[in-house]
């Protein structure tokens, strides 16, 4: 604007006053205009979401500016970032979770946690290398969530998912310190590893015996090829990827648990009085060996088991900022075990961070270590004490178990049978161990942009364990007859002492990168592109002494007698694995799925270089048919998933093939006749054995209906491993007379998984729920492929005979027995004549069913009212046979069950179906053979929470808790649950030597301040 007062004549002072007045109005205007806009303008806004309770990452999650369309997704760390004002209100929405709106104001940061919805495909889980909505997923995976974990409280996680998730059959034994043996869709191979691989926090370790269950989030469980291909060769017998609590932003939290229980046997066996035995055994032995009257009756079970106590206490504290968060936690566990000094105890120690160093860049790292001692005795004692007579006393005059101190009783000098004192083996047996376990990793991850990030780890596995062994030769002996003197002890060492120690290191090294963006509003990409690698060392170093001090503060073999040392060393093969892969996720409209893997494996397990190479591919498809528009309006059906996936998976974990040598082979050569020595190998390496490869096919229909009251899931799979390691026998020709392993079998499983889920809520002071799975499973060793493959016969009973055979057509783990038809006029055994040649031979063998059940399942119910909840689950299977190992341990003298006394076969008693007392081993036959079907309710709990009475107190929980009261069976053993060593050819499925079940009565405590 231009003013020329000279030539405005008719412009007056008073207007210029004016419209100056106007122009800085209009500046002043304009200035604060601009400076509003710099107030207002947008930065970046960045932060983490997470799920609630339990602090999981979700990617994915839709975070828009209100009222704009500008959005991002979170990346699978559950990091975004996004421009934003101060005054601009931000939604975060994911489906199955609970919509958040949340202001920007001042903030820079701004982490969200999201409540799940009813929607169990909301869900977030974790994959290989990842984590993705349930929604998406193509493949089988379980989630149990740390509630239903310490429901049922253990020493192991893995004890406590036993019921709890279809597919997954774990076998729990009742001993201290011992770990369940866990398979996942059946038993798939005969020689190579059988056990599933866990993922605790993205770093793999074969074990978590190390974990405390308070100390978890959640645990994954993926069981086909879709979801376990990524962990290739690692992945064939199943994953469970286990999430370990951390730090949350806000307050300090602390929490207190602590529980102490008692254990007692939960289904006894009852044992011949000495009246019954003496009848019995005089009549096996045909004369009149033993007097009616007897001194003694002694219940051995009741002199070698007490009254177990378990107790544990853990504490955990955590919290944080914007910038870090911490969460550590204090377990210690100790338990008393049912037989008389077998004792456990373990102390957990885990820390674990997260450093937001910046907006892109975090970093963690975490670190455990558990220490744990032990005290075995032997599970023979179980033999033992079955089989000695009840006729013998525990201890003769003086209170020693042999008669050096007195006169020993030998009823008139007979020696009765050749059984041991079985609390002499307890107390005799004198062993300690320690083992120290350290775990630990470091991660990175950088987001580059909202869409791409990258993430490296590194994870080291360390354990250390020391032993002794004292074994008191001289006690043991005398303590085996007590008719012996100290002078019939012919050996020198009077004791010997035997020290161990063993460690082990597994490192595993991680690098990938996730790329995850949406394009046009339907179409989501998500890609992850990484490698990995691996490696595993075990050694040990044994030494043994004889004749050291008796004192266990003198336990040194330099305290022993020099000249007896025998020492061992072992230094296992070094493994190594080199791997890459990448996952290609795909999602059309929020309706279609794709997933695609490929694994290509490396490992130095493998002689031939051709073989040392895996390729392991699988796909997975998906429809949300309940996101079509024909079901938009649906008020029955809330979701619904058809899923179907194909993929292989390696086995690595195979018997490294050795050359054995026979160097006993010399032969005299000349006239001078000198004695050449010889050697020759005995055995035939195959180098071209390599991977185990399973093939899979699932197809499954994930459901929810009734405003998500009932939900559910639905899986067919069919599994083969098509190139099963086996021992072969080659024909003299070859020249070599051993075993070789090689290719040889094709194993397959098939079945169904059922899983169905009710919740309700009926008010805001109660609530139910009622859950069940159900697992059908058929093994089968489907071919052999190779021509000098050999039946392989199994299950040692200790008495000379066998109870198992591996063959064509029949599952793993097959008894092959004589089938007994009835008595002769004597009372004996008649045994089927199979094929008619009039003799009773091995050929007369057939199969009777095996140790694999053809169903097992679980079930679930509780409510909550008001302050008190209720919770009862129980576990179950139906179709497996076990063996009464112990029952067929009668040699000369020994005890039977009183069953069996008082219920001898005789004519005019037809029904009673037990063979005439006699001293001579039987064989295999399908008199010892018994139904393995069993329901057991796993625990019955009932809590009430306080309500808040004092100060600084959140929460305070308490509980009482039945573990295993009750079983409903057929067995006539103790327990129909036998995982043996897992092998199923081996003690599986066999009691002898074998731990009882236990039942325990618990009381316990939770705080949170």
């Amino acid at each position: 604007m231009r003013f020329d007062i000279n030539k405005s004549e008719n412009i007056n002072s008073s207007k210029i006053i004016v419209l100056m007045k106007t122009k800085f109005t209009l500046l002043f205007v304009l200035l604060n205009m601009f400076y509003f806009q710099l107030q207002a303008q947008d930065r970046i806004i960045s932060g983490t979401v997470t799920s609630e309770p339990d602090g999981v990452s979700l990617p994915g999650v839709n975070v828009l500016v209100k009222g704009t369309s500008t959005g991002t997704i979170t990346d699978f760390d559950g990091n975004y970032s996004i421009s934003a004002s101060e005054n601009d209100i931000l939604i975060f929405s994911f489906l199955g979770f609970e919509t958040i709106e949340e202001s920007v104001g001042a903030r820079n940061n701004i982490n969200v946690l999201m409540a799940e919805s009813a929607s169990s495909l909301g869900e977030v889980v974790l994959v290989g290398y990842g984590s993705t909505r349930k929604q998406d997923v193509t493949g089988s995976i379980t989630r149990i969530n740390a509630e239903e974990l310490l429901k049922q409280p253990a020493l192991t996680p893995t004890q406590s998912l036993q019921g709890k998730a279809a597919g997954v059959q774990i076998i729990s034994s009742g001993a201290p310190g011992s770990s369940p043996v866990v398979r996942i869709r059946g038993t798939g191979t005969v020689q190579a590893g059988r056990d599933p691989i866990y993922v605790v926090d993205g770093i793999i370790t074969d074990r978590i015996d190390n974990i405390s269950s308070e100390d978890i989030t959640t645990i994954d469980i993926l069981k086909d090829a879709s979801s376990l291909a990524i962990y290739g060769t690692r992945g064939a017998n199943g994953v469970i990827i286990v999430t370990t609590k951390a730090g949350k932003i806000g307050k300090m939290q602390i929490d207190i648990s602590s529980y102490f229980g008692v254990k007692d046997v939960l289904s006894s066996v009852d044992m011949a009085n000495s009246s019954s035995y003496v009848d019995f055994t005089n009549r096996a032995f045909g004369f009149q060996r033993f007097d009616q009257e007897q001194q003694y009756d002694t219940d051995w079970y009741d002199e070698i088991t007490r009254i177990g106590t378990v107790t544990n206490h853990n504490i955990s504290v955590s919290g944080g900022t914007e910038k870090m968060t911490s969460y550590f936690s204090a377990n210690y566990f100790e338990e008393e075990g049912i037989l008389i000094g077998n004792d456990y105890r373990r102390l957990n120690l885990r820390s674990k961070a997260t450093y937001n160093l910046s907006s892109k860049l975090k970093f963690d790292h975490n670190i455990s270590l558990s220490l744990n001692r032990s005290v075995p005795k032997p599970f023979s004692t179980f033999t033992t004490a079955y089989k000695q007579s009840p006729i013998v006393p525990v201890r003769y005059i003086g209170g020693s178990f042999d008669g050096r101190f007195g006169v020993p009783f030998d009823n008139s000098g007979a020696r009765f049978n050749n059984v041991g004192n079985a609390v002499a083996d307890l107390v005799l047996n004198d062993e300690k161990r320690k083992n120290l376990v350290l775990q630990g990793n470091v991660s990175a991850t950088y987001d580059f942009t909202d869409y791409l990030s990258g993430t490296t780890r590194f994870g080291i596995e360390s354990g250390y364990g020391k032993s002794y062994t004292f074994t008191p030769n001289l006690e043991q002996f005398l303590a085996g007859d007590p008719t012996r003197e100290v002078s019939d002890f012919d050996s020198p060492n009077r004791n010997t002492l035997r020290v161990r120690k063993d460690d082990f290191y597994h490192w595993v090294f991680d690098a990938f990168l996730t790329f995850d963006k949406n394009f046009s509003e339907k179409h989501g990409v998500k890609v992850t592109l990484g490698t990995t690698a691996e490696e595993e060392q075990n050694d040990f170093l044994e030494g043994t002494r004889n004749n050291v001090p008796e004192d266990s503060n003198l336990f040194s073999l330099n305290n022993g007698e020099q000249g007896t040392d025998v020492v061992s060393n072992a230094l296992s093969d070094k493994r190594r694995l080199r791997s890459y892969f990448a996952r290609l996720n795909y999602d059309f409209d929020n309706k279609y799925l794709l997933t695609a893997t490929i694994r290509r494996d490396g490992s130095s397990v493998f002689a031939n270089t051709d073989e040392k190479w895996g390729n392991f591919p699988s796909v997975g498809l998906g429809w949300l048919i309940s996101n079509e528009e024909f079901l938009n309006n649906s008020n029955f059906l809330n979701t619904l998933k058809l899923r179907a996936s194909w993929g292989q998976l390696g086995n690595q974990n195979i018997p490294l093939n050795a050359l054995t040598f026979d160097s006993n082979l010399g032969t005299v050569f000349g006239p001078d006749q000198v004695l050449v020595p010889g050697s020759t190998i005995t055995a035939i390496i195959d180098e071209n054995v390599g991977w185990e490869v399973t093939e899979e096919y699932d197809i499954g229909v994930e459901f929810s209906f009734l405003d998500n009251r009932l939900s559910g899931e639905f899986d067919y799979y069919d599994r083969l491993n098509k190139n099963a390691i086996l021992p072969i026998s080659l024909p003299d020709a070859f020249g070599a007379s051993g075993i070789t392993l090689t290719h040889a079998g094709k194993i397959r499983n098939k079945g169904l998984e059922f899983a169905l889920n009710w919740n309700d809520k009926i008010s805001d002071d109660f609530n139910y729920h009622i859950s069940g799975n159900i697992t059908t499973n058929d093994n089968n060793l489907e071919e052999i492929t190779n021509p000098f493959a050999f039946e392989q016969q199994g299950g040692s009973i200790d008495n000379g005979q066998v109870t198992k055979l591996l063959r064509v057509g029949q599952p793993l783990g097959s008894f092959f027995l004589l089938e007994v038809e009835g008595f002769d006029e004597r009372g004996e055994f008649v045994y089927r004549d199979l094929n008619n040649d009039g003799e009773i031979d091995n050929d007369d063998r057939q199969f009777f069913g095996s140790i694999q059940p053809d169903i097992f399942y679980g079930i679930s119910g509780g409510f909550d009212y008001k302050n008190w909840d209720f919770n009862i689950e129980g576990y179950g299977n139906a179709g497996s046979m076990v063996y009464n190992g112990k029952k067929a341990q009668r040699f000369g003298g020994e005890n039977i069950e009183a069953s069996v006394a008082n219920n001898i076969f005789n004519f005019d008693n037809g029904s009673n179906m037990n063979p005439a007392p006699s001293n001579e081993v039987l064989p295999s036959s399908t008199y010892f053979l018994e139904s393995g079907d069993f329901f057991r309710i796993n625990n019955i709990t009932v809590g009430y929470t306080l309500p808040d009475v004092f100060t600084g107190v959140e929460k305070i929980r308490v509980y009482a808790l039945a573990q295993n009261p009750f079983i409903f069976k057929e067995f006539t053993g103790f327990t129909p649950e036998l995982p043996g060593n897992g092998d199923p050819l081996a003690s599986s499925g066999i009691e002898l030597n074998a731990y009882p079940s236990v039942k325990s009565y618990i009381v316990g405590v939770n705080l949170n301040f």
